[in-house]
């Protein structure tokens, strides 16, 4: 049976010190959330203004105040395009969206999907392509590629923008990540929720908060895939 040693709580008051030393201490933390909260909906209603259907989400150490100066730590920013219905089932399927049914082959490999587009008048497959930098299979079906996204970030960023996987961005300081909002959870997604782990962690009221959170589908390295995150 695993014993705390005895030195641990003066390590931890010492530990605490330091931190609290450098700015890194739960009035930091709550300061930068509050902070990062309102960037994130004066982003959003930018957006919006702007007619463009996002929710903007920071991620990282930088919105939870755990980094301290020096470090200069990245900002990770979600956007959530809700124009898009991403489907796991042609049941999902909404009219006035842009739908695409998430499709797997034998070409793509684990949490990887293809996204075929489906017309948004009626639930059938789209015959044309959309976009220009779409592409049509051997079977005629017609799918999203992720080139139209950085054809996205090209005219938001310039044509020095930099690409970092499936990030965007014009600042070494900032990455922006388009992403699609599933209308269910793949099984990738609840086999997590399934597993067996170790020790009992996370706890199971983790568990219940993480399978009431949404998930998305971000563009990653390969044109004609999109990936779960």
């Amino acid at each position: 049976m695993f014993r705390i040693p005895p030195f641990f709580p003066s390590l931890s008051v010492l530990l605490c010190r330091k931190l609290d030393a450098v700015g890194a201490n739960i009035l930091v933390f709550d300061r930068r959330r509050e902070a990062f909260l309102h960037r994130e909906a004066m982003d959003t209603l930018t957006s919006q203004a702007q007619a463009l259907n996002g929710v903007w989400f920071h991620f990282g150490s930088q919105s939870e105040g755990t980094t301290t100066p020096g470090l200069r730590s990245d900002t990770y920013t979600l956007i959530s395009m809700n124009d898009f219905n991403i489907m796991l089932h042609w049941s999902s399927w909404k009219r006035g969206k842009v739908n695409l049914l998430m499709v797997k082959d034998e070409s793509t490999p684990t949490q990887y999907y293809l996204l075929q587009r489906v017309r948004s008048d009626e639930p059938l497959p789209e015959t044309r392509a959309v976009d220009p930098t779409d592409f049509i299979d051997s079977q005629g079906r017609v799918f999203f590629s992720n080139l139209s996204v950085i054809s996205v970030s090209v005219q938001g960023f310039g044509a020095g923008h930099l690409r970092r996987g499936p990030s965007n961005s014009y600042d070494e300081d900032f990455d922006y990540v388009l992403a699609y909002p599933c209308t269910s959870l793949p099984s990738e997604i609840l086999a997590w929720f399934d597993a067996i782990r170790p020790g009992y962690w996370p706890p199971p009221e983790v568990f219940e908060i993480a399978i009431q959170c949404p998930c998305f589908l971000v563009t990653y390295r390969m044109a004609d895939n999109a990936k779960l995150d």
